[in-house]
């Protein structure tokens, strides 16, 4: 009997759930990570729970998270280690 479940893989990413693209993403997104800390980068994001508003933003780093403001010419300044 074969299967009328469509393969994930095979859908558009349009057509995927908020966590069927999550799960498809999921493997580059740690390769990602993996080589930036690697060469001792980071990650810069918006955090919600962390970020009073979108002026903040979260430098993640191996052992560590900033939670960091950027300034209008686009510089961080670091608040406060999380």
């Amino acid at each position: 009997m074969r299967s009328t479940v469509k393969d994930v893989r095979s859908k558009s990413i349009f057509e995927l759930s908020a966590q069927e693209l999550s799960d498809r993403l999921r493997p580059t997104a740690d390769a990602v990570k993996r080589e930036t800390f690697t060469r001792n980068g980071y990650l810069t994001y918006y955090d919600k729970f962390v970020c009073p508003d979108t002026s903040y933003m979260v430098h993640e780093y191996r052992d560590r998270k900033e939670l960091v403001q950027i300034d209008d010419k686009g510089a961080a300044h670091l608040i406060k280690i999380l």
